[in-house]
């Protein structure tokens, strides 16, 4: 297995390499889809590893049933937008612009971003994770700022500028936690995940509560909690869509996934009360402020990132929670809003693209100007709101239900009134881009083949896991908030 798990780290590079070599759109697409398959492939090995061995630990390398579930998200997401960008960018770059080095440069820092998300997720010492972690951002910032426009380049700024003061709070929080491991007498493994989950009950209180603080600020302002979340909406309206998606599905997920881990390690020393405290105000908070933002939104990205902010704080409500049964909905949320959002995202690409506008406004007629595609945008409104039968419905009830069992009837009471408010929204706006007369520019709505087969899976994929979640899967997940849980 070590093969395979230094191969998922490498196929990525040299699919970022090869199409710096394409002499043709065709032959860049075909690399690119070629390298996104087999990283996709050599993930889905790994995850099956998983599931028969538990945890795999080569090096510096550590895999285990919580890295294995959000390793999925990325196999799905890598291929769905590769899959996307195959006609999407090249309508965008080649058919109207006729830029093929815009169309390497692409492609290059596409599978540079799925390295880095890939490394935050097969790593074990929390020092590493923190640097691939970094790299996301650097990597990512490129991608929006892709199109040098100044809505663009302000909006990468803004990502970089947010970003890194909270990843260097984040830094401060694993200094801190290292710095606890050493007073206990337990510096051998510098910032190991497993030797500070194994030691947790012998590392100092205070220290680790002032660690955990500036871990969630730094790592949350990653994650798009509010009010750290104010670069998320403008770095998702003005990244390629392809990417949009994967911004929002895939490296939001990988953030939550690093606090995740320190989660197991901070409950074992200071108790669960204080992160309860912690993540519950803050999910909570964080859906509150996408409300307003989301409700008189004009921009059509704008309105998926917004909606993207509530769904981070719904997760990370479940995790303050803290049961069995609310983390298991919180993983399961992330795998199903990852799918469904990333699929919305390449669906306002085809949108923005056919209408030319941002503009909700004048986004009008989808149903008539094309039903296949109107029907997929209305199931993916569906899916995304959590109405049944798709899977966030599913596992909006699962968390909800955890907090009403767990004795948070208020908190419970609250987030179903916050979540109704959001579904009012999208649905207001879903029936006003599906119905109406279509404007004159776009009353003939195509999409390429590649795009529309992206999407169609996506939307596939939330079906199933509303009605049925395989056994393996659900073992999985179970698994998985036992980690997070300190099981």
């Amino acid at each position: 297995m070590s093969a395979v798990l230094y191969g998922v780290l490498i196929v990525p590079i040299l699919t970022a390499i090869a199409v710096l070599a394409g002499a043709t759109s065709r032959s860049i697409k075909i690399m690119n889809l070629t390298g996104s398959a087999l990283t996709s492939l050599l993930l889905g090995i790994i995850i099956y590893a998983i599931n028969t061995t538990a945890s795999l630990k080569i090096g510096i390398l550590y895999v285990d049933h919580l890295s294995g579930l959000f390793l999925a998200v990325i196999a799905v997401l890598s291929f769905t937008a590769s899959l996307f960008s195959a006609s999407y960018m090249e309508k965008e770059l080649i058919t109207e612009k006729n830029d093929l080095k815009a169309l390497k440069r692409y492609y290059f820092l596409f599978n540079i971003f799925c390295f880095t998300m890939i490394s935050v997720l097969v790593v074990e010492n929390l020092g590493l994770m923190w640097v691939a972690i970094e790299a996301t951002t650097l990597a990512s910032a490129l991608l929006v700022a892709f199109y040098f426009s100044r809505a663009a380049i302000e909006a990468a700024w803004k990502y970089v500028m947010i970003c890194t003061v909270g990843i260097c709070l984040a830094l401060l929080g694993t200094i801190l936690l290292y710095y606890a491991q050493v007073s206990a007498g337990i510096g051998g493994d510098a910032l190991s995940w497993l030797a500070l989950k194994d030691s947790g009950a012998v590392l100092d209180v205070r220290m680790v509560k002032l660690a955990f603080v500036f871990i969630v600020i730094g790592y949350g302002t990653k994650v798009g909690l509010a009010p750290m979340h104010t670069w998320l909406p403008d770095a998702h309206s003005q990244a390629p869509s392809p990417v949009s998606g994967l911004l929002s599905g895939a490296l939001l997920s990988c953030a939550l996934y690093v606090i995740m881990r320190n989660i197991a390690i901070v409950k074992a020393s200071v108790g669960f009360v204080f992160v309860q405290q912690v993540l519950m105000a803050l999910g909570l908070f964080s859906i509150l402020i996408a409300i307003p933002f989301l409700l008189v939104q004009h921009d059509i990205k704008r309105l998926f990132a917004y909606s993207s902010v509530e769904h981070m704080g719904i997760i990370t409500f479940a995790l303050g929670i803290g049961t069995p049964l609310a983390v298991y909905g919180a993983l399961l949320h992330i795998f199903n809003h990852a799918v469904a959002k990333s699929a919305l995202f390449y669906m306002a690409g085809v949108l923005t693209q056919e209408y030319r506008t941002k503009q909700i406004m004048r986004i009008k007629g989808l149903a008539a100007a094309n039903p296949v595609l109107g029907g997929v945008f209305a199931l993916l409104v569906l899916a995304i709101t959590g109405s049944p039968p798709f899977g966030i419905f599913f596992s909006k009830f699962l968390i909800t239900w955890a907090a009403f069992a767990a004795g948070y009837q208020l908190a419970g009471g609250i987030l179903l009134v916050l979540v109704a408010a959001v579904f009012a929204g999208m649905l207001y706006y879903g029936c006003q881009i599906l119905f109406g007369q279509p404007v004159a520019t776009a009353r003939n709505v195509r999409v390429g083949r590649p795009a529309l087969a992206a999407m169609v899976l996506s939307v596939m994929i939330v079906a199933i896991t509303g009605f049925y979640v395989p056994e393996c899967f659900n073992n999985a997940l179970r698994l998985a908030a036992a980690i997070v849980i300190g099981g």
